[in-house]
């Protein structure tokens, strides 16, 4: 009678090692599916961030171009790296202006 108590009771808690392992396994889906479903929001917020850098780069450009009268020193070393990214330009195609007459 004891060995079939004991038995008995290795079977329970086998079935409950069983039932905890399909809780977790579970679980474990649904913590992957919320890390998924968490990474795509972070990406779609890195894409947005980036947008409203560029935007912001572009009004910057913008307000430099249009030379507005209230400049401080920020603004003014802004315009000074739009020139100088602009004559860059300028010289770069003068040169392929130059290969294609040459």
């Amino acid at each position: 009678m004891a060995l079939e108590q004991y038995i008995q009771r290795i079977e329970d808690k086998l079935h409950l090692l069983v039932k905890k392992l399909q809780q977790v396994q579970s679980e474990n889906v649904l913590l992957r599916e919320e890390i998924t479903i968490q990474q795509q929001a972070l990406q779609q917020q890195q894409q947005s961030i980036e947008q409203l850098e560029e935007k912001l780069h572009l009004m910057k450009i913008a307000a430099s171009t249009q030379g507005s009268q209230n400049v401080n020193t920020e603004d003014e070393a802004f315009r000074k790296e739009v020139r100088g990214k602009i004559n860059e330009y300028i010289k770069e195609i003068d040169r392929c202006i130059a290969l294609l007459n040459g």
